[in-house]
């Protein structure tokens, strides 16, 4: 198991959101994670949206700007009334897509729609009767050489007017 500074395991997260506040947090420990098309399932007799991908670990102190860890997350969203995507169509099952965040906008409380934003203008719309999303790191991390770098920083990446 990795060790922290201090020499003591890096825990693994196991966050539960269930309010506005909550998903924002969950939304930052999976900035990053990336899943495959296929590992994405929505089962509608269970109104359960569930999938696994591998979460980049912000919250690895040892971040140096050239890598970092990886481990594998666990995410199961509940009470999923409806699910639609944009930009999903064209994907094949092993088309690998990279979440960027997930955010929420309150309905008739405290029903929400919720909506995964994926890398590339990919969007998953999930209409929920509540918010209840399940996230759990599973198994060891594992060192990656690459950290992931969404252009924030570069400013050829941005058309801005002067």
């Amino acid at each position: 198991m990795e060790r922290g500074d201090q020499g003591e395991p890096l825990p693994r997260l196991h966050l539960h959101a269930v309010n506005a506040d909550d998903l924002e947090v969950l939304s930052a420990a999976l900035v990053s994670t990336t899943v495959k098309r296929a590992d994405l399932a929505f089962q509608k007799a269970r109104r359960r949206l569930a999938f696994v991908g591998n979460r980049f670990r912000w919250e690895d102190e040892r971040l140096d700007g050239m890598g970092g860890s990886r481990i594998r997350a666990g995410v199961q969203i509940n009470d999923v009334i409806r699910v639609r995507a944009q930009g999903m169509a064209a994907l094949d099952g092993d088309a690998v897509l990279e979440l960027l965040s997930i955010t929420q906008k309150p309905l008739d409380a405290p029903a929400a729609e919720l909506t995964l934003n994926f890398a590339g203008g990919i969007t998953m719309l999930l209409d929920v009767d509540c918010i209840d999303v399940l996230m759990d790191d599973m198994g060891r991390p594992w060192y990656t050489p690459n950290q992931p770098d969404h252009g924030l920083d570069d400013p050829e990446q941005h058309n801005s007017e002067s």
